[in-house]
């Protein structure tokens, strides 16, 4: 968890598809289509934070 927001943190790691390195762009545009903006946060870097811990287990179950 974030100490300061008390969000529950997931940090993922990305590797280029076809030889094109997305960054974490699938991952960000699965998050908007999939949750509330609310309940969710992009921090960089491959970090993101979840406000529900339902919406943190289906992003490790999609992303890891």
């Amino acid at each position: 968890r974030n100490p300061i927001s008390g969000w529950i943190v997931a940090s993922v790691t990305t590797e280029p598809v076809a030889g094109v390195w997305r960054g974490w762009t699938p991952q960000v545009e699965w998050c908007a289509q999939t949750m509330n903006k609310r309940d969710w946060l992009y921090v960089g870097e491959g970090v993101f934070e979840f406000r529900r811990a339902d919406d943190h287990m289906m992003f490790l179950l999609k992303w890891r």
